[in-house]
């Protein structure tokens, strides 16, 4: 009895009992504390790593099959860290011009101390969702004053059924619509006022001007002297760079090279019968410059550069202010196909067609000083597989959680 008294009154014996039987359980949560924070790094990782995916899912130019297979490429490339990852990914078009990708990630974490628990790992499961929309604005007219800055006339139409249309001039009657067909856009926005009806949305007036959202790429600047003066071409290819000047005719098949070329105090006149094309090219047209197409038939097919600081881009007009508007012309009776944006910041951009022969135009982005249109045939964009310039496309794509 008297070896059990003094055990229990002797406080250091009990201190180190106490603290013995006390050692498991605090290295037990010790332990669970460090699986948990690691637990926690993990699925912020992993959480990363499905947003990047879901981002490029909805970058890719390809369809849903190739969307699907950018986001799982782009997973299981990061996801070094982590074995036996299952990447999950839909990808839905909620509405026209709109792509959703959403992509899951579930992975197991195995741990160092719930181990001795039996518990070998941790379940993670993270998921986003990114969203590539068609631009507010596809369709730019930027004269600030002018009566009909954005003229459509005739049994034709307008259609950009996916994005909307801007019009900067503050004039009572900045838009005008005269005609049996239909002006298509999901916006109107009218700085000043519009007459007319044929509109399937009411334009907005009285709305803020905006500016032109491609003023910060920097304008080309063509290479000294002229490489043709005055000419008629036919049947030949076009090295890029090159300098067009004077009264140049187009008769027959045209080829332009990848890479810019210059108009420069030229009158390009495109022939009947005659096809133009190119690939990754972008036309310069200066101040002096004008584009006239004749009405008969023939063909052009022109893509912009998809890199560089004129991706996107296939007509850059000068930002050059003259006493009179240049324009360019296409007639609307030929085959025609423009991937990219035609940009006229200072240039009067006209499309006319005949009631004997009806086309599709179809174009990523307009963006012109003023914009007439009269005929029987349809204009129509719709066409976002073209590389987005800068200013342009950047804001469609957003991250949803």
């Amino acid at each position: 009895m008297r070896k059990l008294k003094d055990l229990v009154l002797n406080q250091r014996g009990t201190f180190a009992v106490t603290t013995a039987l006390l050692a498991v359980p605090l290295s037990l949560a010790l332990g669970l504390s460090i699986d948990f924070t690691n637990a926690a790094s993990w699925k912020s990782k992993l959480q990363e790593m499905a947003d990047s995916a879901a981002l490029a899912a909805v970058e890719s130019d390809g369809g849903n099959e190739e969307a699907v297979h950018a986001a799982k490429n782009w997973a299981l490339a990061n996801g070094s860290f982590v074995t036996g990852a299952v990447v999950g990914v839909s990808i839905t078009t909620p509405t026209a011009g709109t792509r959703e990708a959403a992509v899951e990630i579930s992975a197991g974490m195995p741990t160092a101390f719930m181990s001795l628990a039996g518990i070998r790992s941790i379940n993670l499961h993270v998921a986003a969702t990114a969203r590539k929309a068609a631009p507010d604005y596809c369709f730019y007219v930027l004269d600030p004053a002018s009566n009909g800055a954005l003229t459509v006339m005739g049994s034709g139409g307008l259609s950009v059924p996916n994005c909307g249309i801007q019009v900067n001039s503050s004039s009572p009657r900045a838009l005008r619509h005269d005609g049996t067909g239909k002006i298509i856009a999901r916006e109107i926005s009218v700085v000043g006022n519009y007459q007319g009806g044929g509109y399937t949305i009411v334009p907005k007036t009285n709305q803020p001007l905006l500016a032109d959202p491609l003023v910060n790429i920097p304008e080309p600047v063509p290479p000294n002297g002229c490489d043709y003066s005055n000419q008629m071409l036919s049947d030949v290819t076009i090295p890029a760079g090159r300098v067009f000047c004077g009264n140049i005719d187009l008769n027959g098949n045209v080829v332009l090279s990848p890479g810019v070329h210059y108009l420069q105090n030229a009158t390009v006149s495109i022939g009947s019968y005659m096809n133009l094309s190119g690939d990754e090219v972008t036309i310069f047209v200066d101040s002096g410059s004008s584009i006239i197409q004749a009405a008969g038939p023939g063909g052009i097919r022109i893509s912009a550069p998809t890199s560089g600081i004129y991706a996107g881009i296939a007509i850059f007009g000068s930002r050059t202010v003259t006493p009179s508007v240049p324009t360019v012309s296409l007639s609307g009776n030929k085959n025609y196909l423009i991937e990219g944006a035609i940009y006229l910041p200072h240039h009067r951009f006209r499309m006319r067609g005949t009631k004997d022969l009806k086309s599709t135009a179809n174009s990523g982005w307009i963006v012109a000083w003023q914009f007439f249109y009269g005929g029987n045939s349809s204009v129509a964009l719709d066409w976002y597989g073209a590389t987005p310039p800068k200013g342009l496309g950047d804001l469609g794509i957003v991250l949803l959680r």
